[in-house]
């Protein structure tokens, strides 16, 4: 970064106003001139524009589907509410290409030219030519959030817009009416039709039904099934009785198993249980007499055949009470086997009649179902034949189309605003391109601020004086303006450099001055002519060198010939004395080049012949001032400008590249060069006076009677 160009801060953060204003203010005659350019511009095109009238209808939607005959228990048509995507679709169908086919139709706009042009086309490419023309200019919105449609059309032709409109209303609702008409009779065809399919198969189903009751003789099918139920109710009843016996017998024979095999007691019978009591009585007298009498005692042997009878007795009994059990248990097996066998006949003809109840409940069902579709096709083919012929449109009219007395464009106010802004953004983009392409510097504070030097004084162009004016300066016309005009603001400013510099005061600053610029034609040449002469018209011994080998800006000023130059007086070729020239305007003194100076020159101006050449007019005079060539394109001017107690920059107001500056101070830093500060040279002082913010000479104006 160069160390000479500070950082702006403020200027970085934050949108300077103020500069924008002043960038205005100086291009404020090419902004008016593009606004005026545009403005022109802007009314031609209006004069130029056809006029175009916009008529506009209104439809609107039914917000619900109402029939003329509406059958109220009907359920399968249901009234649809209108919402917005139903409103939107309606806003689809009225710009339908169908829709506007039959507005080309029914007004004949395939044969106007203002639709389909002048070229021969056929009939059907005419008609779409006219059709995308309606589309082009046809509108069809819905107004807010409401359930009507505005229906608008641009044309050049009023009456013409209004009848598009119109016409577009009617065949859009004329087009839902068809529509709705050709539903119904394909509604009604396709009924009748279903009508004789389902007559056909209901005859059939019913014929099914009764062939199917006489095959089966199922006359009464739920009493047959009920009295079956009930019987094999009874017969499980009667079944648990009867296994309940047989178990009971059973348990009787197996008691009777149990005493044959030894537990005879497990028989019980009246005539079994006496003669047990009176055997074991006879085995007690038994044993008791043969105790006593032993056993060949008549009464032993007589009880002992008592004894032998009674249990053969007992014996014959057990025998029949077997036979008997026995009996009674195959009596109560063959009671539940035939119950059982009952039983089974019962559920199987439950089950057979069960199996043909479910086929005739099938049947029924079908021809059941097949009436109710019957009927139900047979009433909504009424409910169809009663609404044939009723058939509404889902919109109406609510506002037609009147032809427009008033055009919709072009609008003044509009093209008034439209071209006021154009004028506007043509002038911002005039003044921004001017501002761009202009990157040199304008007022003492942009230097400043850029490149960090004090500006000594703003020279003004003596081109923009209102007074004494010099149309084609020249670096003595300018300089003899400072002579002619010791009070004009022209010279105040050479005033204020050497006020700046502390010329003729015991605390100079410096004695010798090198003026120089970064590039040709930046008024180095003016500046330096005319601070010599300012200086000797204020009593200072002064002598102006011109040091610019190449061009001898200077010398060339002067009249009359040279005789001998700088370079002579380098070469030691001539003396001070006899190269010395004075001006008779000023008494200042002039140090000229000849004309004929050699190329093998070039290199004296940097030598130390040079140097003691500085030091000796150091000593001479008051005041040394060395016209140097251009920075950038001469390396001795640096090493001039290193001879001097200060080197001066002259910057072309408005015109001097900055990079170009900055480079040329960073030339003259790396010369070791002492930079004095900054002239603001060819300064205008109309535009000045109208942006010159942060420069003296932007009020020039308030304080111009003090120029004479």
């Amino acid at each position: 970064m160069n160390p000479l160009v500070p950082v702006d801060q403020d200027s970085a953060k934050i949108i300077d106003f103020g500069a924008v204003l002043n960038a205005v203010r100086r291009r404020l005659v090419p902004i008016l001139i593009t606004m005026i350019i545009v403005l022109g511009l802007t009314g031609l095109s209006y004069k130029m524009v056809t006029p175009r009238y916009s008529a506009e209808g209104q439809v609107g939607i039914q917000r619900t589907n109402e029939e003329i005959v509406n059958a109220q228990e009907d359920q399968r048509v249901q009234p649809l509410t209108t919402d917005s995507s139903s409103v939107d679709t309606e806003v689809a169908q009225i710009l339908s290409p169908e829709t506007l086919g039959r507005v080309v139709d029914r007004l004949g706009l395939a044969k106007n030219p203002n639709f389909v042009g002048t070229d021969p086309l056929s009939p059907a490419d005419a008609r779409n030519a006219a059709i995308r023309a309606i589309a082009g200019g046809l509108t069809a919105t819905r107004d807010g959030t409401s359930y009507a449609i505005n229906v608008n059309y641009l044309s050049t032709d009023p009456v013409m817009a209004a009848k598009i409109v119109n016409t577009t209303i009617d065949e859009y609702l004329t087009r839902q009416q068809v529509e709705k008409r050709d539903e119904r009779n394909k509604e009604i065809a396709l009924l009748a039709s279903r009508i004789n399919e389902a007559r056909g198969q209901l005859q059939v189903a019913e014929t099914e039904v009764a062939r199917f009751r006489a095959a089966t003789n199922l006359v009464d099918i739920q009493n047959q099934s009920t009295n079956a139920q009930q019987s094999i109710a009874v017969l499980n009843q009667q079944l648990a009785d009867a296994q309940a016996q047989q178990a009971v017998a059973e348990a009787r024979n197996t008691a009777r198993s149990a005493s044959s095999a030894g537990a005879g007691s497990a028989v019980v019978s009246p005539v079994l249980q006496q003669l047990r009591t009176e055997e074991a009585t006879l085995s007690a007298q038994q044993a008791s007499l043969s105790e006593r009498y032993g056993d060949r005692h008549p009464q032993v042997l007589e009880t002992n055949q008592r004894l032998q009878e009674t249990r053969r007795q007992i014996a014959a009994e057990t025998a029949r009470v077997r036979q008997s059990l026995s009996a009674e248990a195959d009596v109560a097996r063959r009671r539940t086997s035939s119950i059982v066998s009952s039983l089974g006949a019962q559920k199987g003809q439950l089950l057979q009649g069960n199996a043909a109840s479910v086929r005739l409940a099938e049947l029924e069902r079908k021809a059941t179902t097949l009436k109710s579709l019957y009927e139900a096709l047979l009433e909504r083919y009424q409910q169809a034949i009663a609404r044939q012929g009723t058939e509404r449109s889902a919109g109406y009219v609510i506002a037609r189309a009147v032809a427009p007395t008033a055009p919709v464009s072009p609008k003044k106010v509009v093209f008034a605003g439209g071209g006021l802004l154009a004028a506007l953004l043509a002038a911002a983009m005039v003044a921004a391109g001017l501002e761009l392409a202009e990157n040199g510097f304008s007022t003492r504070r942009q230097v400043e601020r850029a490149l960090g030097l004090p500006v000594l004084a703003s020279v003004p162009d003596l081109r923009t004086l209102k007074r004494d004016r010099i149309k084609s300066p020249t670096p003595a016309t300018i300089s003899q303006h400072l002579i002619d005009h010791p009070g004009s603001v022209y010279s105040e400013s050479y005033r204020s450099i050497r006020t700046a510099l502390k010329v003729g005061r015991e605390e100079q600053a410096a004695r010798v001055v090198a003026i120089s610029s970064a590039l040709p034609a930046e008024g180095k040449t003016s500046t330096s002519f005319s601070l010599a002469r300012s200086s000797a018209l204020a009593g200072l011994s002064t002598v102006l060198v011109d040091c610019d080998l190449r061009r001898q800006a200077t010398s060339r000023q002067m009249e009359g010939a040279i005789q001998y130059g700088l370079a002579d007086l380098l070469r030691g070729e001539a003396t001070l004395d006899q190269v010395l020239v004075r001006d008779s305007a000023s008494g200042a003194f002039l140090l000229p080049q000849r004309s004929s100076t050699a190329e093998n020159d070039y290199d004296l101006i940097a030598s130390s012949a040079m140097q003691q050449l500085v030091d000796q007019l150091r000593e001479r005079f008051d005041l040394v001032i060395l016209d140097t060539a251009p920075l950038l394109a001469i390396a001795d001017s640096r090493a001039i400008a290193s001879m001097a107690d200060v080197a001066l920059v002259a910057v072309r107001w408005r015109k001097t590249p900055a990079p170009a500056v900055r480079l040329a101070l960073d030339h003259l830093a790396m010369a070791e060069a002492r930079i004095g500060g900054i002239i603001m040279t060819m300064v205008d002082l109309k535009a000045q006076s109208r942006a010159g913010a942060g420069d003296e000479l932007r009020y020039y104006k308030k304080y111009s009677s003090y120029y004479s």
